[in-house]
């Protein structure tokens, strides 16, 4: 009965110890954004918090120029979840899809199944073939497909 009340204490103190840190000045929109939108200076401003958001971006975090990827309303402030890379790539537009082996290279078009951004691996359509390929998303917004070695 003894160990079983050490291991409660120690689930506890981890749990204390392991609490999320809130901000209290956070960035807060200024007016409606939308997904796809990019972030710029004039959209966001530094606000205090009346109360702790477990999920509010602090204002060490410098959010300019990333994506949104959920609405965010007029005076709420932008959560970590709310924002990402942007998206190089959208779902059902054309790519470039580029293959090198040795000193032989291909490419073709391929229309993306998935959106991603850059370093992202998504799927393509070649539409000659109907098949389905794995590659990842480069700069330029082309597609590499790595083969194995």
């Amino acid at each position: 009965m003894g160990t079983l009340m050490l291991k409660c204490t120690i689930l506890i103190t981890g749990f204390l110890m392991s609490a999320p840190a809130y901000a209290t000045d956070a960035w807060v929109a200024r007016h409606n954004l939308a997904p796809g939108d990019i972030v710029h200076s004039d959209d966001v401003e530094v606000r205090s918090l009346p109360q702790m958001m477990p999920d509010a971006l602090p204002v060490t975090r410098d959010l300019v120029g990333p994506e949104l990827k959920r609405r965010v309303y007029n005076g709420h402030p932008v959560g970590a979840h709310d924002v990402g890379t942007p998206t190089t790539v959208k779902v059902n537009t054309p790519v470039e899809v580029r293959w090198e082996a040795g000193g032989l290279s291909l490419v073709m078009r391929g229309n993306a199944l998935e959106a991603g951004s850059v370093g992202d691996q998504i799927r393509v359509l070649n539409p000659t073939t109907s098949r389905t390929i794995r590659g990842t998303i480069l700069e330029d917004g082309s597609v590499e497909i790595r083969s194995e070695p």
